[in-house]
């Protein structure tokens, strides 16, 4: 029943998606990120060297860490924005008949950015190797913690938000913590310690580190952090509509 539910939903999403310009670029864009690393940012590093001597190569697997931690945010506000609009409405509506039946529709909500975010980090990293020295087993690891900030994107905006324009004013507000994982990566104590806030910093650091228990550790933080949040926002979500 529930893989039907899930299926169903699935269809009725790219329906939306498809119709919608601003949706259908955000879930492309993690393609359009491994085109740009790919094929565009070798260019643009040698066009650099040839005219300033500065060597933008240096900076790959920081630039294409930080355009990895995008994804899970596009895919949560992609579904947080189907949650805003009237018709997905309906649909909750119809579907959740039973109490049971509405927090299975929510948790459906949360699991699918989670995983589209999840299939298209492996493969991103798959594609632009980041980190190149990096295993398989530390690849699906990051890929999980990454794609775990989807859902807690898609409650944000679905707690706070009313309207699809103040959903699109709270998604900026994750380049808050985006830019935790450059001054993360790149600052020294005492200055990165502005960055604790964000897991994707301790993602971050989890995924270059070379220490395995080091990555676990850091991962660990990470997880506690968003895991929280997303607590926080699913119980405020569950108050904001009380017919759960």
């Amino acid at each position: 029943m529930m893989i039907k539910l899930i299926l169903n939903s699935f269809r009725a999403d790219i329906k939306f998606i498809v119709r919608d310009p601003m949706l259908l670029m955000a879930s492309l864009a993690p393609i359009l990120l491994i085109l740009f690393l790919r094929l565009v940012f070798p260019l643009l590093a040698d066009f650099i060297y040839t005219r300033t001597s500065f060597d933008l190569n240096k900076y790959y697997s920081l630039a294409a860490i930080t355009m990895v931690c995008i994804i899970p945010m596009l895919f949560g506000m992609v579904y947080a924005f189907i949650l805003l609009d009237e018709n997905d409405a309906q649909i909750l509506h119809v579907i959740s008949v039973t109490p049971a039946g509405k927090v299975n529709f929510i948790y459906m909500r949360m699991f699918m950015p989670t995983f589209l975010s999840f299939v298209m980090i492996i493969l991103t990293i798959i594609f632009t190797q980041p980190v190149s020295s990096e295993g398989w087993l530390r690849t699906l690891y990051i890929s999980f913690l990454i794609a775990l900030q989807a859902p807690f994107t898609f409650l944000f905006i679905g707690s706070l938000a009313r309207n699809k324009v103040e959903g699109l004013a709270l998604s900026k507000l994750y380049g808050i913590f985006l830019v935790a994982v450059p001054v993360g990566l790149l600052l020294h104590h005492p200055w990165n310690y502005f960055a604790f806030f964000s897991p994707l910093y301790w993602i971050s650091w989890a995924w270059v580190t070379s220490y395995p228990f080091e990555s676990l550790l850091y991962g660990a933080i990470s997880l506690i952090i968003t895991i929280g949040s997303i607590l926080i926002f699913l119980r405020y979500f569950l108050k904001k509509h009380r017919g759960f």
